[in-house]
């Protein structure tokens, strides 16, 4: 059974569609305005446009960087805070704008090629062939809430390998701490 449909009939529905998806609108717009907003934090060089510390007698070989596997918490480019100094959490509408880690790697080649004591500092991944590899594994990036102030902790470890003989030339953890700013994600 075909069922014949009026013009005024076609025009109301026509209505009800358009006055329909306006209300929903009307009502998307105030739930998304509502909403907590998701940021997105850049990690920094607190020294950068700092003036180099005095650079040693410059070594002729070429330095790759790469990164070596991150802990499994902070292989997330959420930001991580511990509310009791020993678990640790994700902030829920902060993130790193990249993986701490990739950025870690990004700063440490500005930071060693600033200082001009290689011939070359590049990414492992840069198809640039290398005398010594550097790897750098990010073992901790957090907001320490329970103190007051809050802290923030960064600590990597680093290996620096002979990459033409296979060898590992020497093995060191870095562990910092900074005040934070504030007691949030921004801080």
């Amino acid at each position: 059974m075909n069922a014949q449909v009026s013009p005024q009939d076609r025009t109301r529905r026509q209505l009800l569609v358009l006055g329909g998806s306006a209300a929903l609108g009307a009502l998307a717009g105030c739930t998304l305005n509502d909403a907590p907003r998701r940021d997105f934090h850049v990690l920094h060089d607190i020294k950068a446009g700092a003036p180099p510390p005095p650079v040693p007698p410059a070594v002729s070989q070429v330095l790759l960087l790469d990164l070596a596997g991150s802990t499994t918490l902070y292989e997330s480019d959420h930001m991580v805070y511990s509310a009791d100094g020993v678990s640790r959490s994700y902030f829920q509408f902060a993130q790193w704008s990249e993986r701490p880690a990739r950025s870690l790697l990004r700063l440490a080649e500005t930071r060693l090629a600033d200082a001009k004591h290689f011939r070359a500092v590049a990414l492992s991944s840069s198809g640039v062939r290398g005398d010594l590899l550097l790897t750098l594994r990010l073992d901790e990036l957090f907001l320490d809430d329970s103190r007051r102030p809050g802290v923030v902790t960064l600590a990597f470890t680093a290996a620096l390998l002979d990459w033409r003989d296979r060898r590992l030339m020497a093995r060191r953890r870095f562990e910092g701490t900074q005040q934070a700013a504030t007691r949030d994600a921004a801080g």
